[in-house]
């Protein structure tokens, strides 16, 4: 007892994941006093360590903002992996293929979110002007700008930021409501060791109500993605033998022999913030907005949310309400334009390859061929895939 602090900030960051961390130091960049909540840094990382579940396919324009903060430097030291070629198809005949396997420059890059913050870590540790506070929020009082932590330190702030992922507990403090679906579904994903090295390409295999998507690993490793029902991911998990012969049925055949080290599931949901600012209050990341993953853009959009934050808030200081006010609100116009834009086009995109009358998958085939076919449009697919334009 007796050692709970009194501390005033500038901009308090509550949840110090990928999100909350580039944030934090795109803020510290710009000279402004930062103080960090998580309940868990990933100070600890080795070459060795296992590979993790959630594994995020960041994209080049997000690359370039890792570059930008210095995390990049770091990330390149520990275990990153590219691709090259994003793929989807209703058919294992017939795919749509962007971007090329041989090419210079990959599409984005494969890594594992633990890897991820460990480097952020790396980088937020060099800051003077970020304080580290290795605790979770207990109370959050945006009338007075001050939050409690669960050691008894108070925190009184100009602006908290909730980067603390979709249960948000800012987002709650703050009055702040969501809309969404709950799709009734699980994303069960498996790391497995493979026989032979995978090619530097990331696809979506859709066939009837069975989806199913791999991302490359380094190293002979991959990770196997499959969606099912709640029920049916359940008895999945219970059996590694029913899991292993599901994971087999669906992934042997484009990568051949292997074997499963680990699995888990999350829920698949999508919701969105009624409101993205409200004074004292910003929302980013999960916080602000969820989709379904099948498209792999969920740490992206993060990302943009804290590249459109940065810019907007680059010249002023983050306790002129006055100043701050118009460019918050031109942060969450244009960062929920592409938000709403995604999560839509995701559902569009799942309803669209699950419809098995007809006309649908004469369309659909149509579609796909069509565009494999035709390189301008190929070529504008993949600049949009891998963040070199964007709405």
């Amino acid at each position: 007892m007796g050692s709970e602090q009194n501390i005033q900030t500038s901009a308090l960051v509550v949840g110090g994941g990928m999100v909350g961390a580039a944030l934090a130091i795109g803020l510290a960049r710009q000279g402004k006093q930062v103080t960090v909540l998580d309940s868990h840094f990933v100070r600890h990382w080795c070459a060795e360590s296992e590979y993790d579940l959630r594994i995020s396919a960041v994209t080049n324009d997000n690359i370039e903002l890792l570059e930008q903060l210095g995390v990049w430097q770091q990330l390149r030291q520990l275990r990153v992996f590219p691709f090259n070629e994003l793929a989807v198809s209703d058919s294992p005949s017939r795919w749509l293929k962007l971007g090329e396997l041989e090419a210079a420059k990959p599409l984005g890059y494969m890594i594992e979110n633990k890897v991820l913050q460990h480097a952020l870590w790396l980088v937020l540790e060099q800051h003077k002007n970020i304080r580290l506070i290795e605790s979770s929020l207990a109370q959050l009082s945006v009338t007075n700008k001050q939050a409690t932590t669960s050691h008894g330190d108070t925190i009184e702030y100009d602006l908290v930021f909730g980067c603390d992922g979709g249960q948000s507990l800012v987002r709650a403090a703050s009055g702040i409501g969501v809309a969404g679906r709950d799709y009734g579904q699980r994303c069960l994903l498996s790391i497995v060791q493979t026989s032979k090295q995978v090619p530097m390409r990331t696809w979506e295999l859709f066939q009837g109500n069975e989806i199913h998507a791999l991302l490359p690993l380094a190293n002979n490793y991959a990770c196997c993605i499959v969606y099912g029902n709640t029920r049916q991911v359940s008895q999945w998990q219970q059996n590694p033998e029913i899991l292993a012969a599901v994971l087999q049925t669906r992934f042997a055949e484009h990568i051949g022999n292997f074997s499963v080290l680990k699995s888990g599931s999350f829920p698949l949901v999508r919701q969105s913030a009624l409101i993205y600012v409200q004074s004292p209050t910003v929302l980013l990341g999960d916080a602000a907005h969820t989709i379904h993953p099948m498209a792999g853009q969920g740490v992206n959009l993060g990302f943009r949310d804290v590249k459109a934050l940065l810019k907007a808030v680059a010249k002023h200081s983050l306790n002129d309400e006055h100043g701050l006010a118009p460019a918050l609100k031109q942060y969450e116009r244009l960062r929920r334009l592409d938000n709403e834009l995604m999560a839509h086009a995701m559902d569009v995109i799942d309803w669209g390859f699950k419809q098995d009358t007809q006309p649908a998958p004469s369309l659909r085939a149509l579609l796909l061929t069509g565009l494999q076919a035709f390189a301008p449009a190929r070529s504008a697919m993949t600049a949009y895939a891998s963040g070199v334009w964007k709405v």
